[in-house]
């Protein structure tokens, strides 16, 4: 008996035995590229060794280099030099001569630390006493037991009367393949005769074995000084062998907790061996991916056969369901209170619900005999033009139109429809909806008169309103006016001042019949006319950019002008002016005028602020600051309440006392540094309050003002 599991588990079965399959077919595979490049690996480093193994032989040949064995008693240094060209030159880690002790006479690395090679003994070594014993040449793979660094040597006796009477060597550096092999994320080692990795491409593999070496092995390696303080544990826990060819070796190896796919090659001319390694995890993996794939493809297979099943058997249902569907529809349309009429293409009528018939027809069954075809024009007001129009726009969003029923036994009747498509089994049809809407305009109607009283309304509304207006503009004009005039005032205030103690001075002089200082008096008051002149004539266009009156002044010059203005109020209130100039010029352009203004200004505030001061002072400074003028002003007059700091650039604020100030002085000087592009602070010092004026140098002036 079949149950609802018994198909989704056979495929799996199915998938299952395929992907063993596959997962063989990887394994084949695998084999056989893995042959191809370990062959590729081993022909390359086969040709890297054969490159140099003529050198030794070479250098054994040469008869300036004999002379180092032939005559003890010479200088290295020639042979060295020339065994240093030759190293250069083939691109060998080391070039060196030993005698038939194992002495080295001659070496490449002469002015390495402590002399490299040169008098040391490697006796030792197997590849210099084979070489003595066989005369022949041999290969051999050691860490350095001077330098450290792992190297492949090559040797071949000196011969002299058919004797051996020395060995020459070369040393090449294989740590090159091992970056290469790294980075091409190769997992290959090579193996000595001795089953010991002297190549790999991972670190932690070299100098470990392959499986546990015999004891007199070890031995063997350690009177050599072969690997000198390393260990030699087996690569691998445990191995499998496997035989997929007669031309390679294969074998599954647990190295480290993971299981690897290994491949060996014999390298015949050193006697060595080597192993590249695949991670079984990516065969495995690959299989497990084709084994959902194809249990995914079946059961989708499977899915849609009972789909199309299920699809010829839907429709037999739906051709039952819309014919319930047509009935079920009609019945709704009849007791819906909203009119509904399907429509023909052409605009005629087909059916209409009982709410239409007695809206449009008076009740006429259009399924009697008696009943002849209508156009729908022959029941709304509509004509054959606009009927067609509606039927072409978006039946996706149907609009509402308005329009009147048309009928002879009674009145027409305002009515609101929509008209969209619909499809049924045998044609394409229209739905209309239509509504009574009487009601709705009757409110409209109410609502267009109360809108009409609400004109009337506003219109009185807005005529008090521009009287209103009008009046307040009156009142704005006298307040402008008397604005102006305490400008006028507050800026002229200052030079009469300075006037009134001029001529004071000059009268007290006259009195005493002192006339010295009195040519001084007199000239500060025609400078002091002409600056009320240019105030006038300064407030006047006060408002409007004066870039026509800009002129190149220097800023100090500009300070102490304004002092000369100031001098008899300051010694009148005998105030100490302590100035303090880092630069003789500080250029600037601007109105001087303006300038005059401001500085006038902040100076009398603060000669005002320094009534009843014992030992008053007033501090200026100037500097270049980063290429910006900057003037500090200070007072030793207490400060100001940090409450009115910032109200102190406003319009029409003071702190004085009623008839001594206006509250401008501050806001004009704030609008002329705004203008120039600079920038005015004012805080405490423990003294007193420190206004601080920055304005651009000449040549720094527009980048300035466009900011």
């Amino acid at each position: 008996m079949k149950t609802k599991y018994s198909q989704p588990l056979l495929i799996l079965i199915i998938a299952f035995f395929l992907s063993i399959i596959f997962y063989i077919i990887q394994l084949l595979y695998s084999s056989s590229t893995n042959n191809r490049s370990s062959q590729i690996y081993e022909q390359s480093l086969v040709a890297s060794i054969n490159q140099y193994e003529y050198l030794p032989a070479l250098i054994s040949a040469d008869e300036t280099l004999r002379q180092v064995i032939l005559q003890p008693q010479s200088d290295h240094l020639p042979a060295s030099q020339k065994l240093k060209f030759i190293a250069k030159r083939s691109g060998a880690d080391a070039v060196y001569l030993m005698d038939n002790k194992g002495n080295v006479k001659a070496t490449s690395n002469y002015e390495d630390n402590n002399g490299g090679f040169l008098y040391r003994n490697y006796s030792f070594r197997p590849y210099f006493s084979r070489a003595i014993k066989e005369g022949s040449r041999q290969f051999y793979y050691a860490k350095g037991a001077t330098t450290g660094i792992p190297g492949f040597f090559i040797s071949s006796p000196v011969i002299e009367a058919n004797k051996a009477i020395g060995v020459a060597v070369v040393k090449l550096d294989f740590r090159h393949w091992e970056k290469k092999w790294a980075n091409a994320k190769k997992s290959i080692t090579v193996v000595d005769e001795n089953n010991v990795v002297i190549l790999s491409s991972i670190d932690e593999w070299r100098y470990r074995s392959i499986g546990e070496l015999p004891e007199t092995t070890l031995q063997k390696i350690n009177q050599q000084q072969q690997f000198a303080g390393k260990e030699h544990s087996s690569l691998y826990s445990k191995s499998i062998e496997l035989n997929f060819s007669n031309n390679a070796d294969k074998a599954f190896w647990f190295v480290d907790k993971k299981l690897y796919l290994v491949s060996r090659f014999d390298i015949s001319e050193t006697g060595w061996k080597l192993y590249y390694l695949v991670k079984h995890d990516a065969i495995l993996t690959s299989s497990f991916v084709f084994f959902i794939i194809i249990s995914i493809l079946g059961i989708l297979a499977q899915l849609n056969i009972k789909g199309r099943r299920h699809i010829a058997e839907s429709r037999n249902k739906n051709r039952i369901l819309e014919i319930k569907r047509r009935e079920e529809l009609q019945t709704v349309m009849n007791n819906i209170h909203i009119g509904v009429i399907l429509l023909s293409d052409s605009g005629e009528l087909l059916s209409a619900n009982e709410h239409a018939r007695h809206l449009l027809l008076d009740g006429q069954n259009l399924n009697s005999s008696e009943y002849t075809p209508i156009h729908i024009n022959q029941l709304i007001d509509i004509d054959h033009e606009n009927f067609d129009n509606i039927l072409l726009q978006d039946i996706t969003a149907p609009a509402y139109h308005e329009t009147n029923t048309i009928s002879q036994e009674k009145s027409s009747i305002p009515v609101m429809f929509a008209i969209s498509k619909v499809n049924t089994m045998d044609q394409e049809v229209y739905l209309m909806t239509i509504l009574n809407i009487t009601r709705r305009k009757q409110v409209e109607n109410e609502i267009i008169k109360i809108n009409e009283g609400l004109e009337d309304i506003i219109s009185d509304r807005t005529k008090e309103l521009q009287e209103t207006q009008t009046q307040l503009m009156q009142k704005n004009k006298a307040a402008a006016l008397g604005n102006m005039a305490a400008t006028i005032v507050h800026e002229l205030s200052q030079p009469l001042t300075a006037m009134k103690s001029s001529i004071a001075a000059i009268n007290a002089k006259i009195q005493k019949d002192d006339w010295q200082g009195v040519a001084e008096s007199t000239a500060r008051l025609h400078p002091l006319n002409s600056k009320m002149h240019n105030v006038i004539k300064l407030l006047k266009f006060f408002s409007y950019q004066d870039r026509e009156s800009y002129e190149i002044i220097n800023f100090i010059d500009t300070i102490n002008q304004a002092l000369e203005n100031l001098k008899d109020t300051l010694q009148e209130k005998d105030i100490k002016i302590i100035i303090n100039n880092t630069h003789s010029e500080l250029l600037i352009n601007a109105n001087p005028l303006k300038v005059d203004l401001v500085l006038s200004n902040i100076i009398q505030n603060a000669i005002d602020a320094l009534d009843n001061i014992e030992k008053a002072e007033i501090t200026i400074k100037t500097e270049n600051d980063h290429n910006w003028a900057k003037v500090t002003i200070e007072d030793n007059a207490g400060g100001v309440d940090k409450k009115i700091m910032k109200k102190m650039f406003s319009p029409y604020f003071t702190t004085k006392e009623v008839g001594k100030g206006l509250g401008l002085g501050l806001a004009i000087t704030y609008e002329i540094i705004q203008e120039y592009g600079g920038t005015i602070t004012v805080d405490n010092t423990q003294q007193g309050a420190r206004f601080i004026i920055s304005l651009p140098l000449t040549e720094f002036y527009s980048l300035a003002a466009a900011k």
